[in-house]
Order: structure tokens, then C-alpha cells, then sequence
């Protein structure tokens, strides 16, 4: 069976899709990604086992006229060249995962009237989504409560796909505590600068502390040159290719609340301080957040109020208690659905079989 999975543009939509396209491979199955040519898809798609193509796509909150003007010309565009891939490629299943590429690729594969499937991760769905989900015949969900947002009789709570690949088993390469900074695939500039400026202490308390910090491209030259300047041994990265190595580094994640990496910590049982992107649409990643921190999986801090003193002694004093990061990471492991996949397939199949 040959699927058409679309999304990127972030990490938070294009891992679902990698996860969701290892596991149809391992079935056997042929997979094609579509993305809509962004950097983190070069990164993260270097080398699969599988056709990757890219389509026009570009995004319509927040703009003005002539930028919804030309975001229409390009969803449009968009939408003939999915056309084209789909039908040469034979398609029999179009499954969307978020991001710009989704868009136009259900929409042709509702022009072509085949079988379409939406994943949403987030607990509060964009208005893309909400849209899309008249279109599709089945809508996977991570959160119970986001079903509200879509027709509850195609709404299936499956969980967000995780990598098998990210479960494996890793070892340790260091004996100190282990603190793991994730600004995002795309970096996130507040939070580099606070680990900037907040890393001396965090090692003049911790001395053994080994911290790994994905900064993003963007970044990654001058926070590199920063830690240097100080002195300090902070492994530093653009991108992580290799995620099970760097969650089996960590005992603490200090991390944005995109829908993908919150469901990866909670599969793995990581504890995290989740620091919000503020300027999310319908503030999603606090959402996401909140779903893990209410049930005592991590700590929330709002960015505003999130202050460098704050900042190390929360960190320092989780660090210096495993017991607590344990139990922490035990809560946060019990809101992991798995199957994820499974589900997906096997509810999307059918409708190709029905």
C-alpha cells in the first residue's frame, strides 16, 4: 500500500511523520514524505529509505494583505503540485501531520477522493487543522479534550507517534547530572541567552555537570563562542540528529512545550521545566504544557516571568534531588499512550479496504 504522508516546517510536525513513516516501512508498506522545503527537513530527512518531495505552502495568521494574498497563490500552487505527485505516484492513503505542506496535499487528495487522515498533537488545535477536519474521514488526537475541537464521530484518541528509533536503549558517556537544553528545531533565542548567562553558576554548584544545549542554526556560532569565552565544557549543537542519545544524557530537559517533544519525554519518562512559546497560536504550547504539569511531570515558567536566579535554583535544586526528578519523570511516563502508530495504520487501512 503506498501512503502520502504531509508535514514540516517544524520538528513538531515533521517527527510524528518520521515516526509514522518508520513504522510503514517496517509493515512493509511504501511511504513518500512531503514537506514544504524547510531547513529542519534537509536535517532530518537526510538518508531514509524513502522518496521525499516538496510542495508550495506557506502559512496565513498574522500577515497582511498582500501577505494572505500570496500565501493563497502559494497554498493554491500548492495544491496542483500535490495533484500531480499523487497521481503519478499511485497514492492510496494522503495522511496529514500538521505544518504547511498538509494543507494542500489533503486538499488534492480530496479533489482525488482518496482516503485522508489527519494527526493533531497539540491540545488546542490551529485553525489549519480545525479546517481540515471536515475534509478527512478519520482525525487522530493526542489529548482527550482536543476531540471537542472536530467531529467527534471521526475523532480517534491515538496518542502522538514516537520513533521506535528514540526508544532504544542508549548508554550514559558521563557520571554527573545531566541537563538537556531544546530551544526547538528552529533554536529559541530567549532561552540560549538565559543558559548563556545562567551556565557559570550552574557549574560553580554542579561542577560535574554535563549540560548539552541544541541551540538551533540560527545561534549556534555565537553561543558556542560565548561558552568558550567562560570557559565552560557545554556540548554544543545546531541540531541533534541522534535524540535517543541526547534524552539518555539527561536527567533534567530544559525545553519549548512542542507538541512532538513533550510526547517523546513523556514516552521516555523525562522530566522537563517547560518554558512556553509565548507567541504560539491559541497559546498551544502552554496547553501542551499543562496536560504533563498538572499531573507532576515538569515544571511550567511563563518566559516573562522566568528570571536568570529563578532559573538556577530551580535547575541546581532538581538536579541535586534524583528522587524527585525520578517520581517526576514516573508521572510524566504514565501520559504516554503507545500504539500510536499502530492505531493510525490500522484505522486508515481500513478505510482503504471499506
Amino acid at each position: 500500500m503506498r501512503w502520502v504522508i504531509a508535514g514540516g516546517g517544524t520538528g513538531g510536525h515533521l517527527f510524528p511523520a518520521l515516526a509514522l513513516a518508520e513504522a510503514l516501512v517496517a509493515r512493509g508498506r511504501e511511504v513518500m514524505i512531503l514537506g514544504c522545503g524547510r531547513r529542519v527537513e534537509a536535517l532530518a530527512l537526510s538518508g531514509v529509505p524513502y522518496p521525499v518531495a516538496t510542495i508550495s505552502g506557506e502559512g496565513f495568521l498574522g500577515r497582511g494583505l498582500w501577505g494572505k494574498t500570496r500565501a493563497l497563490a502559494r497554498l493554491l500552487w500548492g495544491v496542483l503540485q500535490a495533484l500531480r505527485i499523487l497521481r503519478r505516484w499511485s497514492a492510496e492513503v494522503v495522511f496529514g501531520t500538521g505544518g504547511y505542506a498538509s494543507v494542500p496535499a489533503l486538499g488534492a487528495g480530496f479533489l482525488l477522493r482518496l482516503p485522508l487522515g489527519l494527526h493533531e498533537p497539540n491540545a488546542v488545535p490551529g485553525l489549519a487543522n480545525r479546517l481540515l477536519g471536515h475534509l478527512v474521514q478519520r482525525i487522530f488526537v493526542t489529548y482527550p479534550d482536543t476531540r471537542e475541537h472536530f467531529p467527534s464521530a471521526k475523532v480517534r484518541v491515538s496518542g502522538t507517534p514516537v520513533r521506535a528509533s528514540l526508544l532504544e536503549e542508549r548508554p550514559r558517556e558521563h557520571s554527573g547530572p545531566g541537563l538537556l537544553v531544546l530551544g526547538g528545531s528552529q533554536g529559541a533565542r530567549t532561552l540560549n541567552r538565559l543558559l548563556v548567562e545562567t551556565a557559570p553558576e550552574l557549574y560553580r554548584r554542579l561542577p560535574d555537570l554535563y549540560l548539552l544545549h541544541q541551540t538551533g542554526e540560527r545561534d549556534f556560532g555565537w553561543v558556542k563562542e560565548a561558552y568558550r569565552k567562560k570557559g565552560l565544557p557545554v556540548e554544543v549543537r545546531a541540531f541533534i540528529r541522534d535524540m535517543a542519545w541526547a534524552y539518555a544524557q539527561a536527567d533534567l530537559v530544559v525545553t519549548r512545550a512542542g507538541a512532538s517533544t513533550v510526547a517523546e519525554l513523556c514516552a521516555l519518562g523525562k522530566p522537563a521545566l517547560y518554558i512556553p512559546y509565548p507567541y504560539a497560536t491559541h497559546r498551544h504550547q502552554e496547553a501542551n504544557a499543562r496536560t504533563v504539569v498538572e499531573r507532576g511531570g515538569g515544571l511550567l515558567f511563563q518566559e516573562a516571568e522566568l528570571s536568570p536566579e529563578i532559573f538556577v535554583e530551580t535547575v541546581g535544586d532538581l538536579l541535586l534531588r534524583p528522587a524527585k526528578l525520578s517520581e517526576m519523570g514516573r508521572r510524566a511516563r504514565e501520559l504516554f499512550r503507545p500504539g500510536a502508530t499502530e492505531t493510525i495504520i490500522e484505522e486508515m487501512e481500513a478505510l482503504v479496504h471499506a
